[in-house]
């Protein structure tokens, strides 16, 4: 498996990937999750298999403050930015339990520590905190996340050293 920046020849199984995944709160539209790649394409990654087949994505990119952006969505533009905002990691069913998710996730880390981010956010949704919460991540307390993330969506972040 390898990690490596999103081209346009993985959108079409990054949206089959997000449709599976995200059945309880809906799929974002193809130009909503290119507005992130546009805005932070370093940070925006596919694991890919040997027979170059997407494994899983992750869309994540500079964000400031404690509240989460919206889904569904373009970004906003900002000039400054005090973290890394994971926007979106899914893993294809047929790829779970190989460490695709922690592989993605460990790459973010590294171009984060990399970049000197001080932190990278996320909003937990379907009952996601406790994968989260494995690989460091805590729930930040006191900021509501808009409802477009559906019930029980949490906050989250984790420190970077």
């Amino acid at each position: 498996m390898a990690i490596q920046k999103i081209q346009d020849c993985n959108w079409e199984e990054i949206l089959n990937i997000q449709e599976e995944a995200y059945q309880q709160i809906g799929s974002e539209e193809l130009n909503i999750l290119k507005n992130k790649q546009e805005y932070s394409p370093s940070t925006c990654l596919v694991s890919v298999s040997k027979t170059n087949e997407v494994q899983g994505y992750l869309l994540a990119h500079p964000w400031l403050g404690k509240e989460p952006p919206k889904l569904f969505q373009a970004l906003p533009r900002i000039y400054e930015y005090d973290c890394l905002y994971l926007h979106d990691m899914a893993v294809s069913s047929r790829f779970r339990g190989l460490g695709v998710g922690t592989n993605l996730i460990s790459h973010l880390f590294s171009i984060a520590k990399h970049r000197q981010m001080k932190r990278i956010a996320l909003v937990a949704v379907q009952g996601s905190s406790s994968f989260w919460a494995n690989n460091g991540f805590e729930v930040v307390t006191g900021i509501i996340v808009d409802a477009s993330y559906g019930n029980g969506a949490v906050l989250m972040e984790i420190v970077l050293p």
